[in-house]
């Protein structure tokens, strides 16, 4: 075993736990850590995974309480690993290391705990400020995590991964957004909509292909404008520092297949391919190639 995976855990087992949740729920993440210098790799193994059993809760409880107390489990367990405590649940154990090692922010963390919260109902995004702040949670933050662990300034960092953050959430909302309709959830709001001439009702009902991409279109000049304004910052940072921004690698991938939806997108999430991600990732790290 590395030195970097007995930092992520204290056994095998734990190891290939915080391992197994980052790569299936935040397989980008996944796939930068591991391009990242060795003694950085489980500190972002570690964020990685922690964003992904954030993301999972709302899937695996029944009631929105119980997915409450499992966030407010998140953000007592977080101050208490702050403290030096151990937990004995492997991946809180893998990001009290990484708390410890990296000095990172407990106040963010604890943001991504609050945001998820809104992942638990059907209610609709309020508005354009809503859905900003809800992706600068679930999505910047991260970014801004890694990058911080990687050695960017913490001033650099946020500012890095405000679009970053941006970019990679929308991709997301956007990808999932059929599907996510099914369950009754839409993560955009009505006035978002509306631009695209569509409303919820319509999308709730089971939105026509014609319907989809008047949103995506405009969910993909989004996304672009994003990436663009990483680019300046980004030719400043460092080779291992990039390493925190690899995940938007994948990024045009689905701005591809969000702008060629084929029928029958309306019930399922729009994917890429694994091969997709992967190159585009080791492309841009080994290569140069961005995005």
């Amino acid at each position: 075993m590395s030195a970097s995976t007995e930092r992520l855990a204290g056994d095998g087992v734990a190891a290939d736990e915080v391992v197994t949740w980052a790569r299936a729920l935040e397989p980008e993440r996944y796939y930068a850590a591991l391009l990242a210098p060795a003694l950085q790799r489980a500190s972002l193994l570690a964020i990685a995974a922690f964003a992904a059993d954030l993301r999972r809760i709302p899937s695996v409880v029944t009631e929105s309480m119980m997915g409450e107390i499992r966030l407010q489990w998140w953000r007592d367990t977080i101050k208490a690993l702050g403290e030096g405590a151990a937990i004995g649940h492997s991946i809180a154990d893998a990001l009290g290391n990484a708390i410890r090692a990296e000095h990172l922010p407990q106040h963010l963390l604890i943001a991504m705990t609050e945001a998820r919260a809104f992942d638990l109902y059907r209610d609709p995004m309020p508005d354009e400020a809503a859905l900003d702040g809800y992706i600068a949670k679930t999505e910047a933050i991260p970014f801004a995590l890694a990058l911080r662990v990687l050695g960017v300034h913490a001033d650099d960092a946020d500012a890095i991964a405000e679009p970053a953050g941006r970019a990679f959430g929308l991709a997301r909302i956007l990808a999932s957004l059929p599907a996510e309709a099914v369950i009754g959830r839409i993560l955009l709001p009505e006035q978002r909509l509306q631009r695209a001439g569509v409303t919820t009702a319509h999308i709730l009902s089971g939105a026509s292909d014609t319907a989809l991409k008047s949103i995506f279109t405009e969910g993909c000049a989004d996304i672009e404008r994003c990436i663009a304004a990483v680019e300046p910052q980004r030719a400043l940072l460092s080779r291992s520092e990039r390493v925190g921004l690899l995940p938007l690698a994948a990024v045009p991938a689905y701005v591809r297949a969000l702008r060629h939806v084929q029928t029958n997108a309306a019930k399922r999430t729009i994917e890429i391919s694994p091969w997709a991600r992967i190159s585009r990732i080791a492309a841009a790290h080994y290569l140069g190639r961005w995005p």
